[in-house]
């Protein structure tokens, strides 16, 4: 060996890729008043707690000048599930933006944060609402479809066992963060907890 072969530089390089930047999905906002807005409101009819929310919902965002329109979600799977999943497109167009429920349990969180997907890739505002019990669920699924800027409003769990007067507490207590959420103006919210308590 010469002195000149031990000056010699090794490079080692790393033998794996960098891992790519996560691709996410455009997210939405409404960007102002929801009054003249037509706000839809996908229910699922295995979960009592959550009909009696987007109801208490429904009123607030009417008296706040909006226009609503509800969809309810039946089956997931099968020819029934393909009807529902259509369903969603159609309301996907109909709407300004949308609020989509619920997830308390494993397969009714993926399909609402599909459900809210499909808003979002019709450029529409989304918020997925959950359980607290199924929130990481709801993001992981956002994530695994692209769409990691899904804006997720989480609630208590257990919700279903709670009696209506607690359920409504709740539908007054959350309106205003689904509205910013939606990025309704100032205003909105307001007036939607004005009309909650009347």
């Amino acid at each position: 060996m010469t002195a000149t072969d031990a000056r010699r530089t090794v490079t080692i390089r790393r033998p794996t890729a960098p891992r790519p930047e996560p691709v996410a999905a455009p997210t939405f906002k409404l960007d102002g008043p929801i009054s003249g807005r037509r706000i839809g409101l996908r229910t699922d009819g295995a979960w009592r707690s959550w009909v009696l929310i987007a109801g208490e919902w429904d009123k607030m965002l009417r008296d706040a000048g909006a226009d609503t329109l509800s969809v309810e979600t039946n089956a997931q799977v099968g020819d029934e599930g393909k009807s529902d999943r259509r369903n969603i497109a159609q309301w996907s167009d109909e709407v300004d933006a949308g609020i989509v429920g619920l997830g308390t349990c494993g397969s009714c969180t993926s399909f609402s944060v599909q459900d809210a997907v499909t808003l979002e890739s019709h450029s529409k505002p989304s918020v997925v609402v959950v359980t607290s019990e199924f929130e990481t669920h709801a993001r992981n699924m956002a994530s695994f479809l692209g769409h990691a800027g899904l804006e997720v409003l989480v609630l208590p769990y257990p919700l279903e066992a709670r009696p209506d007067d607690e359920l409504r507490a709740i539908a007054a207590e959350y309106y205003p963060k689904a509205l910013e959420l939606l990025g309704a103006g100032e205003r909105d919210q307001q007036c939607g907890v004005v009309g909650a308590a009347s």
